[in-house]
């Protein structure tokens, strides 16, 4: 009997100790809205959309002197229940495996982009989420053509990627994409080696964040961006970024964005406004697009929001050129 119990003490202890030694995390966000889009140049319409849902599990594993493992999937739902590829209801968003340790971190798979972690999150704070009335950088990726990378906007796979450690509130992250042998399927299959990287760097310095990047997509085009936001101290935040892309391929237009957003945070109260002017550098007119939104939080982790945006000029071609507007409600809570 006592050597049982003795036996259920030890075991009890080893557990203790692998759950000290590994953490596992359980993750996901709901987020659904009903959006009302009214273009002028077809009928408007009403929709039951889902506002980029996901689910995820991420961990760490404490290797010793400093080291650990990291992991982490994630996944976006469809919470709509309009499915993809037969009716899939999920996703790929993140997937990746790497070490961490007072060299910075090193991971592999598919992750956030640098650009995007850097310079496209400081005005990525709409919870209406489609390509058609995003701002900044996302504009940038959904508009132009021959992007070349798989998830090239906010998230991007085939990815061994590096983040510095903090250096006084500075860091600074570099990826490299390989995508397949030369002559396969994939869109950068026609290349050896390495098939693109990004740079991108900055930090927060009091109430003060800057971020800066470069995107080299061999043989396509180059992009860079540089973006800043200030929060003063009575719930203000205002933040801006710019954004250019250069093709290799003459005759193409060399697009490129700017945009301006504000939050204004006051009890459970949020405030949200935004602009954003698109430059196709073609024959198109430019776009303009604003946004206006209003949060309220039940909670940390729940919200329900009321936004609007105008766009003028939307469309891929000078012909389909035309404005719209897009109102949407909806709830957003956290796990």
């Amino acid at each position: 009997m006592n050597k049982s119990i003795i036996a259920l003490a030890v075991a009890g202890a080893l557990a203790a100790s692998a759950a000290a030694q590994a953490e596992t995390t359980l993750y996901g966000s709901a987020r659904i809205g009903v959006t009302y889009t009214d273009p002028d140049n077809a009928s408007s319409n009403w929709d039951v959309t889902n506002e980029a849902s996901r689910l995820g599990v991420k961990g760490s594993e404490d290797l010793g002197g400093g080291l650990k493992a990291i992991y982490q999937y994630e996944f976006g739902v469809n919470i709509d229940g309009n499915g993809t590829g037969g009716n899939n209801p999920w996703n790929q968003r993140l997937s990746s495996v790497g070490l961490t340790g007072g060299f910075g971190t090193v991971v592999l798979g598919r992750v956030w982009s640098a650009p995007y972690l850097y310079v496209g999150s400081l005005t990525d704070v709409f919870n209406h989420s489609t390509s058609f009335t995003s701002m900044g950088w996302d504009r940038l990726n959904f508009y132009s053509s021959g992007n070349g990378l798989a998830g090239s906007g906010d998230r991007i796979g085939n990815v061994v990627a590096y983040i510095t450690p903090s250096f006084s509130g500075f860091s600074g992250a570099a990826a490299i994409v390989m995508d397949g042998a030369p002559g396969s399927a994939s869109a950068l299959g026609a290349r050896e080696d390495v098939d693109a990287y990004d740079i991108a760097g900055g930090g927060t310095f009091g109430g003060l964040t800057v971020g800066a990047s470069y995107r080299d997509v061999q043989d396509v085009f180059e992009q860079w961006g540089v973006g800043a936001s200030f929060k003063f101290g009575f719930g203000l935040t205002v933040a801006a970024t710019y954004s250019s892309r250069d093709y290799d391929t003459s005759g193409v237009g060399d697009p490129s964005v700017w945009d301006l957003i504000g939050t204004y945070a006051f009890g459970n109260n949020v405030i949200l406004a935004g602009y954003a002017q698109y430059d196709f550098d073609d024959n198109r007119d430019n776009l303009d697009a604003w946004k206006l939104g209003y949060q309220y939080n039940l909670s940390k982790r729940t919200r329900v929001f009321a936004e609007y945006a105008a766009e003028n000029g939307f469309g891929f071609t000078e012909a389909t050129q035309t404005d719209r507007n897009v109102f949407s409600v909806g709830m957003r809570h956290d796990f």
